[in-house]
């Protein structure tokens, strides 16, 4: 079993005065979704073309964004922060997370309202810990073992996942999470060193600016 863990943000900027599709699930319309989203970016101001994880999707690698465009995310997703209409505390984090990924298939992508820092919610996943998913909707988990079980079951009435995982029950060796938990924390304090490049050229004074970003402290 390999295992994957595929750092991405979500990037929206769906407030450009455009009508959005009205075609659903975005997944199921790739095409469309996806023309909407880089005529979104176009109009948003973003010098270099988005290229999305899968076409349509709204999530993006970010070994694949490149410094034009993250400069673009850092400046706005701070503003408000920098401008003193809230306090650090109560900034999150770049929206996004981690696709699992196993076998060279998806799996299971960031839901609402997930971010970068829920990399210790693989971490703690990992080391079989209790832990809590800050996006929605979020698997039920039980430990078999070494093994991790992610029940992706919902009620009727309840919020769906998005996509639709294909498996309501996926199993996964812990060690080989632990081994893909280790290698994106890697990837991850490489994307910090940008982070700092950026907020040093662009004099954005931001402390810790990958605490702020990436991982929530």
């Amino acid at each position: 079993m390999l295992i994957e863990l595929i750092p991405v943000i979500e990037i929206g900027y769906n407030n450009q005065g455009l009508a959005a599709p009205d075609k659903f699930p975005y997944w199921e319309h790739p095409e469309i979704w996806n023309a909407y989203h880089q005529e979104c970016f176009r109009k948003a101001g973003f010098k270099d073309k988005l290229t999305p994880y899968l076409k349509g999707f709204p999530f993006y690698k970010l070994s694949e964004i490149t410094d034009n465009n993250l400069t673009k995310l850092i400046i706005d997703h701070t503003q408000e922060m920098r401008d003193g209409k809230y306090e650090r505390q109560q900034a999150a984090t770049f929206f996004g997370g981690y696709v699992l990924n196993i076998d060279r298939q998806d799996k299971y992508f960031p839901q609402c309202c997930g971010g970068l820092s829920d990399i210790m919610y693989w971490d703690r996943l990992s080391m079989l810990q209790n832990t809590y998913y800050e996006g929605h909707p979020s698997p039920q988990i039980k430990f078999d073992g070494d093994n991790i079980v992610f029940d992706f079951s919902v009620a009727e009435f309840d919020e769906p996942f998005q996509p639709t995982p294909q498996e309501i029950t996926l199993s996964i060796d812990r060690h080989e999470l632990r081994k893909a938990v280790e290698k994106v924390k890697i990837a991850l304090q490489y994307f910090e060193k940008r982070l700092d490049k950026i907020n040093d050229v662009e004099k954005l004074n931001i402390e810790n600016i990958g605490g702020l970003l990436i991982w929530n402290d």
